[in-house]
């Protein structure tokens, strides 16, 4: 389904039927991604609204629009009137990657209207202003190349990247249904979406971690190094943040372990103790 939200269509997919009576998850996916990557990790109905949204240059959202709609608080804006128009007052959020650093940024803009927090594989940003302008004409570069390539030149290049390293042992059958989800993107999209939302250009966020008072889960793969340290690191800051290590798994954890991330998700949703969220591997 689709709606205008400020000029710019954006498309959504419930998960699960929709039930006004009912707590929703909104969920919030990764750069190249789509709202389609959540559906193997929602399988069961388990009394709760899933709601998955394309970000702005992504799937079936509008790509070309004014790039500077692309700018984090904007997309924040847009999913905050995006919901109201839902009938959706508060929600718990779950973000991957770029969607998690979307997903915390909305948080940050609008703390009444999150219930929980969900960051898989995320990140607050950069605390020093040399990371941040490395980051940014790091970011610039790739975009150049995408406006520049092929769209699949630009996947070629992106799947080689060791971050996603853990994927070449997905099926032959995941595997090709993700590059495919690549592949359909608009080469104009993913570039705003550097230049205007990429980690080198988005606030920083370590400074309001200690604001943040709801419930925070952080999920992480084992085998994502970099981001298990980034978990650790905001915990250090905010330490009501609890952490799930999942076996086995890299930077896109739902996609490896759909089943896992579904129970950590739940399980999470349900019930917030000590007991239960404490650090550890699964």
């Amino acid at each position: 389904m689709k709606t205008a939200i400020n000029g710019v269509n954006y498309y959504y997919q419930w998960l699960t039927d929709y039930e006004a009576n009912r707590p929703t998850l909104v969920c919030l996916h990764g750069f190249t991604g789509m709202s389609q990557t959540f559906v193997p990790v929602f399988q069961r109905d388990r009394d709760r609204n899933i709601l998955a949204i394309d970000l702005i240059g992504h799937g079936q959202t509008d790509s070309y629009v004014h790039p500077y709609r692309y700018q984090m608080e904007c997309l924040c804006q847009d999913i905050a009137l995006l919901t109201e128009q839902l009938g959706i007052s508060k929600f718990s959020l779950l973000g991957y990657s770029m969607g998690a650093r979307v997903a915390l940024g909305f948080t940050c803009l609008f703390p009444q209207k999150i219930q929980k927090l969900l960051l898989e594989s995320g990140s607050p940003g950069l605390k020093s202003k040399t990371e941040r302008m490395t980051r940014k004409c790091s970011d610039e570069h790739l975009a150049g190349f995408i406006m520049s390539h092929s769209i699949e030149a630009f996947v070629d290049k992106w799947e080689k990247l060791s971050l996603f390293d853990s994927q070449k042992q997905l099926s032959c059958k995941i595997q090709a249904t993700l590059r495919k989800e690549r592949l359909s993107q608009q080469a104009f999209g993913l570039a705003c979406s550097l230049w205007f939302m990429g980690t080198g250009v988005q606030p920083d966020f370590w400074q309001e971690l200690d604001k943040i008072e709801i419930p925070t889960l952080l999920i992480v793969g084992e085998l994502d190094h970099k981001f298990q340290r980034i978990a650790q690191n905001m915990q250090e800051k905010q330490q009501n943040m609890s952490i799930k290590i999942v076996k086995n798994a890299g930077h896109c954890v739902h996609l490896e372990k759909p089943e896992i991330v579904e129970e950590v998700v739940y399980s999470f949703l349900i019930s917030y103790t000590d007991q239960l969220m404490g650090n550890n591997k699964i």
